[in-house]
């Protein structure tokens, strides 16, 4: 596992990180695990001058930003190479702003692979074989993504998402046992939207197709709501009401430009 690189994406609007405490934290706890010898705040420090010096000065201020970091070979003779490598890729961001879906999102169940448990599956890092055979499958089905289960056969997360599924208006989602990524959507949901009451626990297939409505979230897009799952229409009652949630907290804590 040292050659295992890490991934951050980032959302950057009118030049500022969104959710950069979420994602710093969230990338040193991967390095903690890697054994890289880095403290939260030097992280910090490193971000902010590749968002400067490789974003800023040259005037991308809405962009996605993905950085990938990797632990670099160290050689006697060549004491001079950082302990890390860097590498990002900036793409112009869709919407600035985050927004519910217009276009329908229709979803399946991948189950002909299932994602390994172990110490490093609620990290984002470069194995991601398992979310590009689940994209595969969801593009030869005419899906718009996947979910994804695990070696235990509980639901995981999806492609690039995170997953929560709501039954007679409760809203569950995978526990971090059962392997999903740990994602700054997630989080933000679980910990800073505290009357929301989502459950977590162990997700099985029969409880995917029960359920009444199914809503995805990551750093980018935020909360996308699934239209259907597979040729079942859902619901979105409460998947409005979590978005309208989501919309104060982040106008509330992170900056109204953003909603």
């Amino acid at each position: 596992m040292n050659t295992l690189g890490l991934i951050e994406t980032i959302k950057v609007v009118n030049g500022r990180l969104v959710f950069k405490n979420l994602h710093i934290e969230r990338l040193n706890n991967g390095l903690k695990l890697l054994n890289v010898p880095i403290n939260i705040y030097q992280l910090e420090d490193r971000i902010l001058r590749l968002l400067k010096y490789e974003c800023l000065s040259k005037g991308l201020k809405n962009i996605k930003l993905r950085i990938e970091v990797q632990k670099n070979r160290l050689h006697e003779y060549m004491p001079e190479i950082g302990e890390l490598k860097w590498n990002i890729t900036i793409k112009p961001l869709e919407q600035n702003k985050f927004t519910l879906n217009e276009k329908s999102i229709k979803i399946g169940v991948f189950l002909k692979d299932k994602k390994i448990i172990d110490e490093f599956s609620n990290l984002k890092h470069t194995d991601r074989e398992i979310y590009s055979r689940a994209y595969a499958f969801a593009t030869e089905n005419n899906l718009n993504e996947a979910l994804v289960f695990n070696t235990q056969n509980f639901l995981a997360d999806a492609t690039i998402y995170n997953v929560f599924i709501v039954k007679d208006k409760k809203i569950y989602t995978p526990t971090l046992a059962d392997a999903p990524v740990d994602g700054t959507g997630r989080k933000l949901l679980l910990n800073r939207i505290k009357q929301l009451n989502i459950i977590e626990k162990n997700i099985t297939v029969e409880d995917v197709y029960m359920a009444d409505e199914i809503f995805l979230t990551n750093a980018i897009k935020g909360i996308q709501i699934a239209t259907h799952l597979e040729d079942k229409i859902l619901d979105n009652d409460i998947s409005i009401q979590v978005f309208n949630e989501f919309k104060a907290t982040v106008a509330e804590h992170y900056g109204e430009d953003l909603v």
